[in-house]
């Protein structure tokens, strides 16, 4: 395997310094988000009882273990950066692939955006500001994002190592101190309260989708397989255990919110993270949270933005986006790809266009899943003796388990929002005339030896 790289002729090469504890950072870093807060009290009004809720946590956790057992075997098969596209690259052809690959990056683009608004939108709670002020705010991180991350691969294996870690930490001193002092907590009725349904499949179906989302950027680590030390071993552990130890906090904040509010209440409570927490710390409780908040906020869009240049980079790598993007600095970063990463979210940020972006994002993530567990299945039968030094246990039973689940996630959104799925179709079809683009004015990759360090 050889770490791809532009060559000595543009200043730097891919570096293999990466391992199994920034896969698992990298990982929890780009599933928890701010939703953790405020999604619970969204699921218990789509779902009023607390048992189905812990098992719903649990099933998509199950669900999401049986995708890293699929992506574990392809990412140590192929370990190459950028993710679920090679695999469909592989599998399917370039067409597929680029659809794949670009439609990753525009998801990550419009969540590191979304990210860095809700940042803003938290320190607004702690300083006065106008709406044009937490525009310049939000400007301002993703700034700050990319100057830090163009130094380096070694800096951006350090932030998220440690803003994960931190993250960590305070979730669960959250959940240990609600447990000690907040065992009964008295609800803030909000009209929220009418909506809540009685228990049906409908509700589940919704809940679920909401937990699906919770989970999404589990696959991040694989991103990174090219600049990993010991791909064979660090990549299933960075993926498995990102997804233990986000299910373990996710699975803590609902049972504490459940504990002291009950599902009912929960379903009352917009925002039970921020009553539980004046409670436990008075009147000061408003600016832990929103400490709280603002950790996790910079540390999910840390993560994601640090994962979406390899996509980048890996397209250029297959010749299907201009070589020039695929440019990679001293430091070992896509330079020129976390630039344009970097530009793209900030239009979105300053122009506020989200809706239409999160419209598709559901849509073509799951198609994508659809294409990346078939690429397992298509791959086990056209290249059998392709080295495969991690194997997905239960082959073909339990690994067909998460494409289902994707196939049918994928009807439900195209039947909820069919605008957005010829929206989604759209999209993918800009890639044909990308590819041919490309590969009429990129000459062949070459392949240079590793770069270890």
């Amino acid at each position: 395997m050889a770490v791809i790289s532009d060559g000595a002729e543009h200043g730097g090469r891919l570096l293999r310094v990466l391992g199994t504890s920034f896969g698992i950072a990298v990982g929890t870093g780009a599933m928890i988000g701010a939703g953790i807060m405020r999604a619970p009290s969204s699921m218990a009004a789509l779902v009023p009882n607390g048992y189905v809720l812990i098992g719903l946590l649990l099933f998509g956790a199950a669900v999401i273990t049986l995708g890293c057992n699929i992506v574990a075997e392809m990412a140590t098969a192929m370990p190459r950066d950028g993710g679920g596209y090679v695999y469909a690259r592989r599998a399917f052809g370039d067409v597929a692939g680029l659809a794949v690959g670009w439609t990753m990056w525009m998801s990550i683009v419009a969540g590191v955006a979304a990210l860095c608004v809700t940042f803003a939108d938290f320190l607004g709670a702690l300083l006065p500001m106008t709406p044009a002020d937490e525009i310049l705010v939000a400007a301002a991180m993703q700034g700050l994002l990319f100057a830090y991350n163009y130094a380096g691969i070694r800096e951006g294996r350090f932030a998220t190592q440690i803003t994960s870690a931190l993250k960590a930490i305070a979730l669960l001193a959250f959940v240990i101190a609600a447990f000690l002092f907040a065992p009964h907590v008295a609800p803030v009725t909000h009209p929220m309260a009418a909506t809540t349904v009685p228990l049906g499949f409908a509700g589940i179906i919704a809940a679920y989708q909401l937990i699906d989302g919770a989970y999404a950027g589990w696959d991040v680590p694989i991103a990174f397989t090219g600049e990993n030390e010991d791909p064979s071993r660090a990549i299933p552990r960075s993926l498995f255990g990102g997804v233990a130890a986000t299910a373990v906090l996710y699975l803590a904040v609902m049972a504490v919110m459940l504990a002291t509010l009950g599902a009912k209440d929960l379903a009352a409570t917009p925002s039970p993270f921020s009553l539980i927490a004046g409670v436990i710390w008075g009147p000061s409780s408003h600016v832990i949270v929103a400490g709280i908040a603002m950790l996790v906020v910079l540390s999910c869009a840390h993560s994601n933005l640090i994962g979406a240049p390899r996509v980048i980079y890996a397209l250029t790598e297959d010749r299907l986006l201009p070589a020039g993007l695929g440019r990679v600095n001293r430091g070992g970063t896509p330079h020129i790809a976390l630039a344009m990463t970097s530009l793209a979210s900030l239009v979105l940020t300053l122009t506020g266009s989200f809706d239409l972006v999160f419209g598709l994002i559901a849509t073509v993530n799951a198609a994508n899943a659809i294409l990346v567990y078939a690429a397992f299945f298509v791959l086990r039968r056209k290249e059998p003796d392709l080295p495969r030094p991690y194997r997905a246990f239960g082959y073909p039973w339990l690994p067909a388990i998460p494409l289902i689940v994707a196939a049918g996630s994928f009807v439900l959104y195209v039947e909820a929002r069919p605008v957005g799925a010829l929206y989604a179709l759209a999209l993918w079809a800009m890639c044909v005339p990308l590819a041919m683009l490309a590969r009429r004015t990129q000459a062949p990759a070459s392949d240079p030896a590793p770069v270890r360090d």
